[in-house]
């Protein structure tokens, strides 16, 4: 039997203004990705203290852009205010902290031994810059988080959280009618890559996901007027957390693409460059190999790999006299996401 008529009953829209200030602060971390919310971005760091503006930046480097908080009010399935959030974070254990900011990418045994200094060698590789500097300032990477957001949210947030609660108010009550009568239909609307039909819930990002809708007991949705956009989902065994974008009367819309696209796109425009990418997709390769095979000087070879490695393409690890570079494969799985958001919107 088709689980369509259940469906309705398992969607939940759920307007909270914890999980709404992280979408703001994963804005001001990365505000060209945001054509509808760039020039709001903009305008507040005029305002903003400088020092703040670098908290900001520090903890989105260690919080994967802020995305991973958003897991902490949105596994609660009700509206998390500020205060609460930010209660939460104080009381978490210090492994879930960990847990939390890396956006559940280490398990959290490897988090556990890394805390006591016992890592092995296996789960030692695991842990990766980010990590590392979380573990080794945990304490005072938690104070600095704690105040960041009790500053951002008294002097900046809370206006701003007046000015769009009604319109978040009667777009998650829009939607929840919605859902109610025709569930698919209303779930269609939410994203330009998400889809609901024959029984499965699809979503299309860098990789395709499938959630039947047999196996979900519940689907929250989010209202935000800063995540879009990005197809900001997320699942634990039975219950799948979605975005429901909320358009705000007089936000200013930039139609240009982000810098960073345009620069991942320039990097790959080169021959030299692609041979390069096309060599290093097979493994670790230091300029001294590279030169020979393209015929080109080792000078020429580190000039091709400086714009691929700003480019986000390319990272290097030094053995002994020589710097190997290899390709950051997640980059280009990255570049499609980034490609359909730009076109998308």
């Amino acid at each position: 039997m088709s689980s369509l008529p259940t469906l309705n009953r398992k969607i939940k829209t759920i307007v909270s203004p914890f999980h709404e200030l992280l979408c703001s602060l994963h804005v001001l971390y990365q505000p060209e990705h945001h054509s509808k919310r760039l020039q709001w971005a903009r305008s507040l760091k005029k305002t903003m203290p400088i020092a703040l503006q670098e908290n900001i930046l520090s903890l989105g480097e260690l919080s994967d852009g802020w995305i991973a908080l958003l897991d902490l009010p949105d596994q609660t399935g009700a509206p998390i205010s500020c205060n609460q959030g930010i209660t939460m974070l104080c009381k978490l254990p210090d492994a879930e902290f960990v847990y939390l900011m890396m956006n559940q990418k280490v398990t959290l045994s490897t988090i556990v031994e890394a805390l006591c200094g016992s890592a092995s060698s296996n789960s030692g590789a695991l842990i990766n810059a980010p990590m590392q500097i979380l573990i080794e300032n945990l304490g005072s990477v938690r104070k600095l988080l704690i105040e960041t957001l009790i500053t951002y949210e008294q002097d900046y947030f809370r206006q701003e959280w007046d000015y769009i609660q009604p319109w978040m108010n009667t777009t998650a009550a829009h939607f929840q009618d919605s859902a109610s009568r025709t569930p698919e239909k209303a779930l269609r609307t939410l994203h330009p890559r998400l889809s609901a039909e024959n029984g499965t819930l699809t979503a299309q990002k860098a990789h395709t996901y499938y959630f039947p809708y047999e196996t979900l007991q519940q689907v929250f949705v989010f209202p935000s007027s800063f995540i879009f956009p990005h197809l900001l989902i997320g699942w634990n065994e039975d219950t799948l957390f979605l975005p429901l974008a909320v358009d705000i009367p007089g936000q200013v819309y930039n139609d240009g693409p982000p810098s960073d696209l345009l620069r991942q796109l320039k990097a790959l425009s080169d021959d030299t460059r692609m041979r390069i990418l096309k060599i290093l997709w097979k493994g670790p390769h230091c300029t001294k190999q590279l030169a020979p095979v393209l015929g080109i000087s080792e000078a020429a070879v580190s000039k091709q790999l400086k714009q691929l490695t700003e480019a986000g393409f390319t990272k290097s690890e030094r053995k002994g006299n020589y710097l190997f570079y290899s390709v950051h494969k997640e980059s280009f799985d990255s570049l499609i996401v980034l490609q359909r958001q730009y076109l998308e919107q």
